[in-house]
């Protein structure tokens, strides 16, 4: 296999420039860079992507915590954020967070010891003393972190608009509305908010089902739904994420609970079982790839020194209209 001296050789040029033009660490001449490029393809020379990241003082590896990743919209941000570091040349270090309370602590060790470049994070921070041992850049998807700590989110107070001008719309007059328990305020809270917001001032009932957050797995949603069977018939409408709503819907047939003359249901998040579900489900959808490449670009800006970064990123959303609404 061919190594950086036969490149050197073949290009007529010393070890130290074909080095420079490689890792562009210095000033090489434009026609001295095109006969080493050429050497590199002729010889088929492929560079030591570990020695270089070493000599660039990285590892070329990122940290993406998420809390679950078996729920398709962390699965989904997951795996677009893993094509959008791969084109700036950094491999994900992808993990969650479900039963393992220290993951986010581990990881931040593994920044403070150079393993991990940085950070991108989709759960709540750790606390003040870990917090403060971040030594490098850290990009935060949805949930605050605190100062320095840029956050990407999507428009959630518009989020909720759409939704609760939905259920006025179709004329709906008590809704159950699923939101998530948060014990710190974070950017989704806005959206829930918004939802409530509108529906008391058109005069329209909620009855309030709170879920923890951090609790994804299917088995712990269709649990939660089977609490609230005997609510389904005080209600005409029903609020919740995606995967939530899927499962109102199946208790609904369970029922025999036409769906949409009898009960309506709106989702959050706009995943692709939105499209599977009869019927469709309406549902607000988030712009996944957006934000995970606002997230990945936020942090290679900071990895290079900028400064001059948003400290909140808003992405926009919108409604798409299935037959459960």
């Amino acid at each position: 296999m061919p190594g950086i001296r036969d490149v050197a050789a073949y290009a007529g040029v010393g070890i130290g420039t074909v080095s420079r033009a490689l890792n562009k660490t210095g000033y090489v001449s434009k026609e001295t860079r095109e006969k080493i490029e050429e050497a590199v393809r002729v010889l088929g020379y492929q560079p030591n992507e570990l020695a270089r990241n070493l000599y660039r003082n990285k590892s070329g590896m990122i940290g993406v915590v998420v809390p679950d990743l078996e729920n398709p919209f962390f699965a989904k941000f997951l795996k677009c954020t893993e094509i959008e570091l791969y084109k700036y040349g950094y491999k994900a270090v992808v993990c969650n967070t479900v039963e393992i309370s220290d993951r986010v602590k581990e990881l931040i060790g593994l920044m403070n010891q150079n393993v991990l470049d940085g950070l991108i994070v989709g759960v709540d921070p750790p606390d003040d003393v870990e917090l403060n041992q971040i030594r490098k850049p850290v990009v935060s998807l949805d949930r605050n972190w605190g100062d320095g700590i840029p956050v990407v989110t999507s428009d959630n107070e518009k989020g909720g608009r759409l939704v609760a001008e939905q259920i006025v719309e179709s004329g709906c007059k008590s809704v159950l509305m699923f939101e998530g328990r948060t014990y710190i305020r974070q950017p989704f809270d806005n959206r829930g908010r918004e939802v409530r917001r509108i529906l008391e001032e058109n005069n329209i009932s909620i009855i309030r089902a709170e879920i923890e957050w951090n609790l994804l797995s299917y088995e712990y949603y269709m649990e939660t739904v089977e609490k609230y069977l005997s609510i389904f018939d005080k209600v005409d409408a029903v609020y919740a994420g995606d995967l939530i709503a899927a499962a109102c819907l199946v208790v609904a047939e369970r029922k025999k609970i036409k769906v949409p003359e009898e009960l309506k249901i709106i989702g959050y998040d706009g995943l692709d079982i939105a499209k599977l579900t009869s019927p469709m489900l309406t549902t607000v959808r988030q712009d996944i790839q957006l934000m995970s490449r606002y997230c990945v670009e936020t942090l290679m800006k900071l990895l290079d020194g900028n400064e001059s970064i948003p400290s909140l990123q808003i992405c926009d959303v919108m409604l798409w209209k299935g037959g459960t609404m």
